[in-house]
């Protein structure tokens, strides 16, 4: 449910004199007839109003919320934004971010990833109720739906626990899984997955020997990490843990450093394990899987050398065994201390060379990846067609939803 701002006692006013049969304030071409007197204004209450009749919760409920974005018929609130953001179906862009990158300017991008990512759901919900399925067979697939989640969570009585635990009632988890079906149509219709409304969409999906071969020869060549790893090949890698904590969670860089430094004495005296401290103390957006640090192994002592100058990297990654802990470290963009960091390594790995070519498991991956990435093109494509067609505010996400991924 939405959290509610006051409505404008004005707006209110308005609609409590027009169910009341009281005129609303007079047009231009009423200024001529007799003013009535006008009524002492009321005194102005010292606490905020709250919607207590039907009539006003219903107005709470359609202006009391501010809008940050339209996105097709839907209206994005921020309180919505705020929400979405704490949904695992939200990809956050704080793993693309430096660590020590401003957390005014980490707000700002996490909101407009949430109203591009919410957006581009929206349009695909209203790509497929305009494609024109026919609404007995929409029912149809819904109630099956429904049912088997129904059936998959062990009967009505623990589906509707379920349910009631992500804030759901029956009817708006139908509605949720109408939207979803909706956006699932269309995004199957766009790749050729299956028929569209009027039979099937031909998609050539056939990925040809000599496409499957050139990006091999590419992939032989690139730095990239991941087209190396789709080509059986991996340079020799190390891996790390990052225990982060920052300075003004923690009240002051003091503070922070005292912290830490009583961690790594708990650490390796087993008082603590690293997990148990990395789950309690580290920032937010640096736990679980986001502290791990894979990279390549000739690479590894000159990133960590540029982030700590006064530590030999080079020589604790030389002599490291799993389960080591580096010393205190501190991290700072130029002014005060902002985050102090203890690393731990988990370990190497011995390179390994390509695959050759004429491998079968190595075609299937490539034909398998040229695929997914066909795919991903022809839903960029069709979400930019889409909002050239649709209202989409503010004016910056539209453009770049029509521009799509390659022209952000």
């Amino acid at each position: 449910m939405r959290v509610l701002r006051p409505v404008p006692r004005a707006l209110v006013a308005i609609a409590l004199a027009a169910l009341a049969g009281d005129s609303l304030p007079a047009s231009p071409l009423q200024e001529a007839a007799p003013a009535r007197p006008a009524a002492p204004a009321p005194p102005e209450p010292e606490d905020d109003w709250v919607p207590l009749t039907p009539m006003e919760r219903d107005l709470a409920i359609r202006y009391g919320d501010h809008s940050v974005g339209v996105a097709g018929e839907e209206l994005l609130t921020l309180q919505e934004m705020r929400a979405y953001q704490r949904t695992p179906d939200f990809e956050d862009p704080a793993s693309e971010l430096p660590v020590d990158t401003d957390p005014m300017l980490l707000a700002e991008e996490r909101m407009i990833a949430a109203m591009v990512q919410r957006s581009i759901t929206e349009l695909k919900i209203q790509g497929g109720k305009t494609q024109g399925y026919d609404p007995e067979l929409i029912q149809r697939a819904l109630e099956g739906s429904f049912q088997s989640q129904i059936e998959g969570r062990g009967g009505p009585v623990p589906f509707a626990d379920w349910i009631q635990g992500m804030g759901f009632d029956a009817d708006s988890f139908r509605t949720f899984l109408r939207n979803r079906l909706f956006a699932q149509l269309w995004t199957d219709a766009v790749t050729g997955r299956s028929s569209g409304p009027t039979g099937r969409v031909f998609v050539d999906a056939y990925v040809r020997p000599a496409a499957m071969y050139r990006r091999y020869q590419t992939l032989l060549t690139s730095p990239s990490p991941q087209g190396a790893e789709e080509i059986g090949r991996q340079p020799a890698m190390v891996s790390l843990r990052r225990l982060v904590i920052g300075s003004q969670q923690s009240g002051s860089p003091k503070r922070a450093l005292e912290l830490s430094q009583a961690l790594r004495s708990n650490i390796l005296d087993d008082t603590i394990t690293f997990d148990d401290a990395l789950g309690e103390f580290a920032i937010e957006r640096m736990k679980g899987e986001a502290s791990r640090l894979e990279v390549a192994a000739e690479q590894a002592a000159p990133i960590l050398q540029q982030l700590h100058p006064e530590w030999s990297a080079a020589d604790f990654l030389a002599a490291a065994a799993p389960g080591d802990l580096s010393p205190v470290l501190l991290v700072s963009s130029g002014g005060p201390v902002e985050f102090v960091l203890i690393y731990r390594f988990e370990g190497r790995s011995e390179a390994t060379e390509a695959l050759p070519f004429k491998g079968l498991q190595l075609q299937e991956t490539l034909r398998r990846a040229i695929s997914e990435d066909l795919e991903t093109v022809r839903v960029d494509r069709g979400i930019s067609e889409l909002a050239r067609t649709a209202r989409i505010t503010p004016e910056p996400i539209r453009i770049r939803l029509i521009r799509g991924p390659l022209g952000r």
